[in-house]
């Protein structure tokens, strides 16, 4: 940070030190001054106020917003009508209100937190301050009593007043008070801003005391819907809000990253823990197959991925999760909206700078235990003798047995994030501005794998007379990144640090790679640390978003708007690969992929909005057309042969050969999509509530006969709060409201243009006969045409409670919700007479979620404590109704030994159910293999196969005989509750807060530990083999040691299905914010420290290294679909601590 601050020189010199210089001086600040007097604070804060010939209550207005203050006095104290010269008001606020009320014969009070108390100043000699009368001309007598709030807190600056006079006083700091009345009665009126005004006879009364009740109109809550914004109070669909605040400054790559566990019906799956991984967004449970991620609108604009936008840019994120609330976006909402607002700057506010910078280190969580040399060689030598083959001389050789290589703390290093971001918002009477940059930096503790993204965002606002506004908004984003291949067999980095031979070295003493090349006994795998050491791969993106909307006011309520975007994406992807020799998996050429991409779209809008209120009815009306287009380029590039492996020539003029990339070598696509939509809100009476949402949408992947679709919502919602028989009854209920929709929302997330078929202009065929074949070149259909295809439709109903108890300090909702997704798009499986293995999609599925969702929160404070607490929970069962494919299943990729399935999909059953064979245990004895019926005419027990060790599998078709008809349904990955907890404490300067998230009712298959016990490979063995069966009684969960496992124990069975359950204190965070009266003498506004943690602990019974599992494994287009909760050694979440500082001047 270089930018010069003009401000005296101690702030440039602060400014410029580096970020661990200031975050020492801040802590140490901080605590030294910690103890200053907030009153002094306030009073301290910096005014800068150009004052025009405007009224002083104009002006006290304009300070409140600088200083952040609220002023509380009484008509007579602060007469409307002065008027304030033009004039420069500078320095702190004491200093301002000495100049500007000094005059007015007016004194002030700090009477509690941000508030000022005004009142006249009275002659020494009157008895009752404000009092009009005169001595002995009236008998008055003494009224007393307390003001409190609707929480029985003292309320201060209570102006109270005798009607009909100008004599009154106002409450002190605990809401007491004392004033003279006319000793023949009068009527006393409390009023106070924010609040109810209330009237009290006096009568024979000698106090009177009063809870005032706050102006509920006064705390409007906006939420932003599609189009547009409502008041929370009226919306009828389901939506969940999350302020951009919950989430700032938390160690974490990008806002879908911390969205986990924010709100009800919203599950963050992440992937593995590589920097960058954003995972996949779930509302509202899993709801096709293709592509399930909801749709993203950043400010106004259907902008796909949210986590290139900066976090500390975010004011708030909606989440529209039912038909209701998401059908205005019709098309693209089947599987939720996510819409994100970013911070704008204000009109008639002064500049404002805010600064954030935090820096820490990542490290493992947890290695899996895995066995030292010398005990893999005892159990490869009991693997040979159970089996009665002779014993290999490379398992006795004591050279290999003395070195215990620990691979995963070799691979698993410290890793590093650091981020830094500033921000400059403002405005002027016309026009306001928000400018912000920010830099992102993670190192993973994986080898090379690292993301960088650079951020910088333009947002304006302007007002072109009374009638027209316009603004634009600008996002650019550069990432860099590279995520190395953890799970694949044999060459996934963190796969091959748990299987590589603990004997050998991480380099041998010449300084080479230890190798097992040439000692087939240690596996087929490469060095670990051999690969890390020579990854080259790197990933570059540059994307743009900007928009630019409009709004003018035609007639009184009604509105034209429109809104121009475009969104425009480039990338540039490059892995080099080394020539190996000296490995067990050679490589006998280098060389470089280089691949680019291009994708942009533009997207225009208009609309019309109205709203009118007239008498007990008000209405709004949206309707508008809209139309994008999208298009992309992609293009890939392969040398090879390059005389040199410096990485400076790592370029394609370099290669020796450029090699074709078929079917790669160059893609174009393009679609489009054109839409009609409405929507209508009423309300009557403010308590009974309408709304009715209508969208038809045209796109272009599909047959000019089925491309437009046409998807209807409604909902209706009851506010009781407001009928006079539920507040008599109920009277601590400030909220209540029931709430019930319906409607239907449309997917097109298939491959386009699939009503074409497609033709191979280059397919060779052979003519002639025997060995005379001359082969030429033809065309041949390379894909089917379905004529038919249409859209996929999601069916929802929901039907809610809403309240909010004590002026909602208590918040609670309470959804219902079913989600039918219907005419479902699958790729069915091909057949081989059909002449092509590429089958068009079909709407041949059905799918359906269905659950409850709670969300909660309460608010209180205790003097100086304020505590905030809030949480949430959504159970999801997940069902597939219908699936209409050869053989009644979706396929997934094989694996392991056996080369069997570990998920597949059937109808009635959750979505990717694990599948496998059932086990009773270990067979003990071989009394109790010859007595088993499951195996009663199995060959393998006639030929003497099984042994007391292995694993008793079930028979479940009863026919005697264990094989593939016996496999079954063993679990589900589909949990039957996410949920999220957060706490927070604020304590004058002190800020506490924990969040918690948590799964429950979900199993995981450890396919990486149902080969870790295998001996039957030529790798290492988990430690948990040591506790394998040896003799009866030993074990009956680990099978006995084989080589060549002629029962297979290790296929796929319910032994490795485990309870994936969690609860895991995600974020940790304890800062202070240092007070005014010590910053202020650098002319700071705010200076907080703060230090976060993520993934500080985890409570779970799962064996591997973290519970968090993604999807893996899925192609479509081969019939093959995603695994969900498959542990294939997936890159490992880290623990994450930071220290940072957040100043604003």
């Amino acid at each position: 940070m270089h930018k010069k601050i003009p401000y005296k020189r101690v702030v440039y010199k602060v400014m410029s030190t580096t970020a661990k210089q200031l975050l020492l001086a801040l802590i140490c600040c901080g605590i030294s001054m910690a103890h200053g007097v907030y009153s002094q604070e306030l009073l301290n804060k910096e005014i800068s106020l150009k004052v025009e010939s405007l009224e002083i209550r104009q002006v006290l207005r304009q300070i409140e917003k600088q200083a952040d203050v609220k002023f509380v006095y009484s008509s007579g104290s602060v007469q409307g009508r002065s008027t304030v010269a033009a004039k420069q008001l500078q320095g702190s606020l004491s200093r301002v209100l000495d100049q500007l009320l000094t005059p007015l014969n007016v004194s002030y009070e700090v009477v509690g937190n941000s508030r000022i108390l005004l009142r006249k100043k009275s002659d020494p000699q009157s008895a009752a301050p404000f009092s009009a009368g005169t001595a002995g001309t009236i008998v008055e007598r003494t009224i007393t009593g307390k003001v409190v709030d609707e929480k029985g807190d003292g309320l201060p600056g209570v102006n109270i007043l005798i009607v009909g006079s100008q004599k009154g006083t106002t409450s002190d700091q605990n809401g007491q008070y004392q004033l003279s009345v006319p000793d023949n009665g009068a009527t006393l009126r409390f009023s106070f801003i924010g609040y109810v005004s209330q009237d009290a006879v006096v009568g024979n009364n000698s106090a009177i005391n009063i809870t005032m009740a706050p102006d509920v109109s006064a705390l409007k809550e906006v939420v932003v819907v599609g189009y547009g914004t409502q008041e929370k109070k009226d919306v009828t669909g389901a939506v969940s809000s999350v302020k951009g605040s919950d989430f700032q400054n938390l160690p974490s790559g990008g806002a879908q990253q911390a969205l986990q566990g924010r709100a009800a019906g919203v599950n963050v799956i992440r992937n593995g823990g590589a920097p960058g991984d954003a995972g996949t967004i779930q509302i509202r449970g899993f709801g096709t197959v293709n592509n399930a991620d909801p749709l993203v609108v950043i400010d106004g604009v259907p902008a796909g991925s949210m986590n290139d936008v900066n976090p500390n840019d975010i004011e708030s994120i909606e989440i529209l999760k039912d038909a209701s609330a998401s059908a205005i976006y019709g098309t693209r909402a089947a599987n939720g909206v996510v819409i994100i607002t970013t911070k704008r700057g204000t009109f008639d506010n002064p500049i404002s700078v805010t600064l954030n910078g935090y820096a820490g280190i990542s490290n493992r969580i947890k290695t899996l235990d895995m066995l030292e040399a010398p005990d893999l060689a005892a159990l490869k030598r009991e693997a040979y003798k159970n089996d009665g083959l002779p014993v290999p001389p490379i398992w006795e050789d004591a050279q290999y047995q003395t070195q215990k290589t620990n691979w995963q703390d070799a691979l698993l290093k410290q890793g590093v994030t650091q981020n830094y971001d500033a921000a400059i918002r403002g405005g002027g009477k016309y026009s306001s501005f928000s400018i912000s940059g920010g830099y992102y930096n993670e190192k993973g503790i994986i080898g090379k794998s690292y993301y960088k993204r650079y951020t910088f965002r333009v947002n304006s606002d302007h007002k072109i007379g009374s009638r027209l506004k316009i603004g634009q908004n600008l996002q650019f984003t550069n990432t860099h990144n590279t995520s190395p291949n953890t799970t694949s067999s044999q060459t996934g980095l963190l796969w091959s640090a748990i299987r590589f031979h603990p004997g050998l070295p991480i380099r041998n003493a010449d300084g080479s790679y230890s190798s097992t090349k040439g000692i087939g006994a240690f596996g087929d795998i490469n060095n670990p640390i051999f690969t890390v050491d020579n990854q080259d791969q790197n990933n570059i993106r540059n994307r743009i978003l900007g928009s630019l909307t409009g709004e003018l006011e035609l007639l009184k309520g009604l509105k034209l708007r429109a809104n121009l975007a475009m969104d425009a994406t480039f990338s540039e992807s490059t892995n080099f690969e080394v020539k190996i020799n000296d490995q067990f998996r050679t490589n006998s050429y280098n060389q470089l992929d280089l691949t680019h991409g291009k994708y942009w779209s533009f997207l225009q809008e208009y609309f019309l909005s109205y709203d009118k209120k007239f008498g007990a009815h008000s209405l709004n009306l949206v309707g508008g057309y809209t139309s994008q287009t999208f298009n992309s380029i992609s293009s890939k590039q392969r040398g090879r042969d390059f005389a040199s492996e410096d990485p400076t020539l790592r370029y394609l003029q370099y290669a020796g050969t450029i090699v074709s990339v078929a079917g790669e070598d160059g893609n174009r696509s393009y679609d489009a999509l054109a839409s009609w939509f409405g929507r209508a809100n009423y309300s009557f009476m403010d308590r009974y509530l309408l709304t009715a949402t209508f969208r038809s949408d045209g796109s272009s992947k599909f047959a000019p006969g089925n491309r437009w679709g046409y998807f209807p919502a409604f909902s209706l919602g009851w506010r009781l709060s407001e009928e006079d028989f539920f507040k008599n009854a109920l009277p601590v209920f400030s909220n209540f409201k029931l709430t019930g929709g319906w409607g239907q929302l449309g997917n097109q997330n298939v491959n386009s243009l699939q009503y074409l078929a497609l033709i191979n202009s280059s397919y060779r065929y052979a003519l002639g006969a025997g060995g005379t074949q001359n082969p030429i070149s033809g065309a041949a259909q390379s894909r089917l045409a379905n004529l038919q295809i249409g859209w996929e439709t999601a069916e929802m109903s929901n039907f809610g409670v809403e309240a909010g108890l004590w002026k909602n300090a208590l918040y609670l909702s309470v959804n219902y919700f079913i989600k039918d997704t219907k005419k479902m798009l699958l790729a069915p499986p091909s057949v081989g007479t059909i002449g092509t293995s590429v089958i068009p999609d079909q709407n041949i599925g059905q799918l359906r979620n269905k659950g409850v969702e709670i969300e909660a929160s309460f608010r209180h404070s205790f003097g100086d404590l304020t505590l905030n607490v809030s949480g949430n929970a959504t159970f999801i069962k997940n069902r597939i109704t219908q699936l209409a494919t050869p053989g009644g299943f979706l396929a997934s990729q094989l694996y392991g030994r056996g080369q069997q399935e570990i998920v597949r999909t059937y109808e009635n059953h959750p979505y990717g159910t694990f599948y496998g064979y059932k086990a009773d245990g270990l067979y003990q004895s071989q009394a109790e293999i010859d007595s088993d019926p499951n195996i009663a005419n199995d060959s393998r027990k006639s030929n003497g196969q099984i042994h007391p060790g292995d694993v008793r599998f079930m028979d479940l078709n009863g026919d005697g005989i264990v094989d593939d008809k016996d496999r079954t349904i063993i679990g589900s990955p589909q949990p039957k509750v996410n949920y999220g907890l957060n706490a927070g404490l604020n304590y004058k300067g002190f800020d506490f807060n924990l969040f918690f998230v948590g799964v429950g009712g979900v199993s995981i298959f450890n396919a990486d530990r149902m080969q870790g016990l295998d001996a039957s490979y030529s790798f290492n063995l988990y430690q948990e083999a040591s506790e394998r069966w040896n003799d009866a009684g030993t074990s009956n969960t680990v099978p006995r040691v084989s080589i060549d496992n002629p029962n297979r124990n290790f296929r796929p069975s319910d032994l490795f299905i485990e309870k994936g359950d969690f609860f895991r204190l995600k974020n940790f965070t304890l800062g202070y914010t240092i007070p005014k009266s010590v910053i202020e003498k650098v002319k700071l506004t705010q200076a907080r420290i703060y230090v976060t943690g993520q993934n500080v602990f985890t409570i779970t019974k799962y064996s591997g290294l973290n519970p968090e599992l993604g999807y893996v494994g899925g192609d479509k287009a081969a019939g093959l679909y995603n695994q969900l909760n498959v542990d294939y050694a997936q890159y490992p979440q880290a623990r994450t601590w930071t220290i940072g500082a957040t100043l604003s001047f």
